[in-house]
């Protein structure tokens, strides 16, 4: 869809892209006008169309996408002017039934992009955006956001404070890294408190019996073997207990290691009664 937009004001810049407020010519509706700063390189261009076609897939919960011109010399997206800002402002004001509706919907939307395996690569509080009638919307998919994100390469991204340890240290963005970031922007919200690279966020909230403080020491463990999936945060959302899940695993895994087991052995029996 092509829609013609006037220029109006610079809302921000951060990252590799600068934002603008525009108006729509054909309505008069104001709406955010994303330019890709770094548009000659390469790595920055590649990550400018994976955001872009994240975008296109127009999921629940996502911002939506009203135009984009990828192949210009200045790529850029136009998206509707989310008039509540971003949900940074209210870290460490929400109440614990706030608390949980912003979790329930953030968390649904990333369960619906992992679902797609997609990534988002840069979960935090300034890239959750809260419109009129206080539903939230997730922008800047793929570690290509405002701020202090830092772009590596065509598969690296992410915030200092929020990026899983292995984004930290050099590794892919992926699910995983999504569910620690995910748990660093709740610790954030809950407390008030950026936080840190090398903090453990957990034990910062220990003593605490909150859902959201149970989710946080879930999600952000430093082994991404070890934390749920944005599918089991859905779930423990909606009362399930994270250790209820884990035995859950526990089982899983004993079952499927004894099948295997069993059937090797019945193949070994048939190899050497075949060769009798």
């Amino acid at each position: 869809m092509n829609i013609s937009v006037q220029i109006v004001q610079p809302l921000a810049s951060g990252g590799n892209g600068d934002l603008y407020i525009g108006r729509r010519l054909d309505d008069g509706e104001l709406v955010v006008v994303k330019y890709l700063r770094e548009y000659q390189n390469i790595n920055a261009r590649q990550a400018f169309v994976r955001e872009v076609k994240v975008l296109a897939r127009k999921l629940p919960g996502l911002i939506q996408l009203l135009a984009a011109n990828v192949n210009s010399e200045v790529p850029y997206y136009v998206m509707p002017y989310v008039t509540g800002g971003s949900l940074e402002p209210h870290a460490g004001r929400l109440t614990q039934d706030q608390l949980i509706a912003v979790a329930s919907q953030v968390g649904g939307t990333l369960a619906s992009l992992h679902a797609g395996a997609v990534f988002h690569g840069d979960i935090k509080p300034a890239n959750v955006l809260v419109s009129h009638d206080g539903r939230l919307k997730v922008a800047d998919p793929l570690g290509n956001g405002a701020g202090c994100t830092v772009l590596f390469s065509h598969h690296h991204g992410g915030t200092p404070g929020y990026w899983a340890p292995e984004v930290s240290a050099g590794g892919e963005i992926s699910c995983a890294g999504d569910v620690y970031s995910f748990g660093a922007m709740l610790y954030e919200l809950l407390t008030g408190r950026k936080p840190q690279d090398g903090q453990h966020l957990a034990a910062l909230l220990d003593g605490s019996s909150s859902k959201i403080a149970e989710i946080v020491a879930a999600c952000c463990q430093f082994a991404a073997s070890a934390r749920p999936t944005m599918q089991e945060v859905v779930r423990i959302l909606r009362g399930e207990r994270w250790v209820d899940i884990l035995e859950t695993r526990r089982q899983s895994r004993a079952f499927w290691t004894t099948a295997a087991c069993v059937v090797g052995a019945v193949l070994v029996g048939a190899a050497l009664a075949s060769e009798d």
